[in-house]
């Protein structure tokens, strides 16, 4: 970041879908919508048809964004929300994560982006954290391993401490953490407490929707339509950041969104998708994503809702996901197109895709497709983008992309 740092909030999303879903018909509360989007077709023309799409991801804000408004204000807040796959193949991943916890906490917390005792930007002097799962249920059918149908953990911040970690306590008071560099945590005591909400487990719903979670977390119960979101919600519910998740976003702080994931995005329109007798939809309950991808939101959705009514300038927006790791660092278009990101039916295991990419000792991943299509859309809008591969070794790579992306 450039000069005094934004504030800014960070949504950090990890995502493991680990049945891939799909939907023949979608409905919003206006009735069926086709989705602009899906995994095993063309990107949308929404978001494709562009010269930037040779464009590679950007560390930072644009060098020359459309002339603003208003001059961008300078802060020290920062916001930070992580979004995480809380499916049963996220436990080495949510564990690398926590790992490197106490780095970012203690660069944020300092400036200094090497360790060496300089600083290279001016440090976060207000910071919130917030985690949030990828399970928003199943529009209230049951499903195997989706323990609440209607709204599962629903885009609402965790405030329950692990219990499998001997530091946690079983909760906190409030539905975020904040840290101040001169409040009584350290570095290390903070990123302990933000270990004990963003280890979320691994029984969460298999049919992952880390796009519709972070969108509701994050969207007010005023926001209107904007662009390709209309505002609403499952059942006609309303957005959290002024409710259940009230405190966490500040109009004065940046937003930066990380997203982990070891799977496709499968936010859908029509519940019914999920109903394992449906007469409209008898693919394989873990293909129907796949299959029927107008079904599913938009992408454009997501660009359009996690940008209303904020300054692009001031969201970040990071993807580790199963991105092949030699595709790290190509354009959008490069990423696309990498035969491992072609969606197709496994022929060894026919009741899932294809995986883009398996490590030994971290599982298999697949094509994020609809989720690199919305960091395309947000970049474009001038949104600082970063994405990277979940089937590294481990984060450091990713931590330092991010920290790369928000300086």
């Amino acid at each position: 970041m450039r000069g005094r740092i934004r504030p800014f909030v960070v949504i950090v999303a990890l995502m493991v879908a680990g049945l891939p879903l799909a939907l023949g018909g979608c409905y919003s509360s206006r009735g069926f919508i086709p989705a602009d989007s899906g995994p095993g077709v063309s990107p949308p023309t929404d978001i494709t048809e562009d010269g930037g799409s040779d464009d590679p991801p950007r560390t930072s804000p644009p060098s020359t964004p459309p002339p603003p408004t208003r001059p961008l204000p300078p802060s020290t807040q920062l916001d930070l929300l992580f979004l995480i796959d809380n499916s049963n193949s996220m436990t080495e991943e949510q564990e690398s994560l926590s790992e490197q916890l106490p780095r970012l906490i203690q660069v944020l917390a300092s400036g200094d982006a090497d360790g060496d005792g300089v600083q290279d930007f001016p440090t976060v002097e207000s910071l919130h954290v917030g985690v949030v799962t990828t399970d928003m249920g199943t529009g209230g059918f049951p499903v195997p391993t989706c323990n609440e149908p209607n709204r599962g953990d629903d885009g609402e911040l965790r405030s329950i401490g692990n219990s499998g970690l001997p530091v946690c306590p079983r909760s906190f008071p409030a539905p975020f953490l904040s840290y101040r560099p001169a409040g009584p945590l350290s570095p290390a005591e903070f990123a302990a407490n933000v270990s004990c909400i963003s280890v979320v487990g691994t029984g969460g719903c298999g049919f992952e929707q880390p796009l519709e979670a972070v969108l509701k977390a994050l969207t007010f119960s005023t926001t209107g339509p904007t662009g390709a979101f209309d505002g609403d919600f499952l059942w006609g519910t309303t957005g959290h950041a002024d409710g259940a998740n009230g405190g966490f976003s500040r109009p004065t702080a940046d937003l930066a969104i990380v997203m982990l994931t070891d799977e496709e995005d499968c936010s859908v329109l029509d519940p019914e998708l999920f109903n394992v007798r449906s007469p409209v939809y008898r693919e394989d309950l873990n293909l129907r994503c796949f299959a029927h991808p107008e079904t599913l939101h938009p992408v454009s959705r997501y660009v359009d809702g996690l940008l209303a009514g904020r300054d692009p300038r001031r969201v970040h927006f990071q993807l580790i996901a199963g991105v092949p790791t030699d595709a790290v660092g190509g354009t959008y278009a490069e990423i696309l197109a990498h035969p491992a990101m072609h969606q197709v039916v496994d022929p060894v295991m026919e009741g899932r895709l294809q995986p883009s990419c398996n490590v030994p000792g971290r599982g298999l991943a697949f094509a994020p497709t609809r989720l690199v299509e919305v960091a395309r859309g947000l970049d474009r809008e001038g949104a600082a983008v970063s994405i990277q591969s979940i089937c590294q070794a481990d984060l450091t790579p990713a931590i330092d992309a991010f920290i790369a992306m928000i300086r």
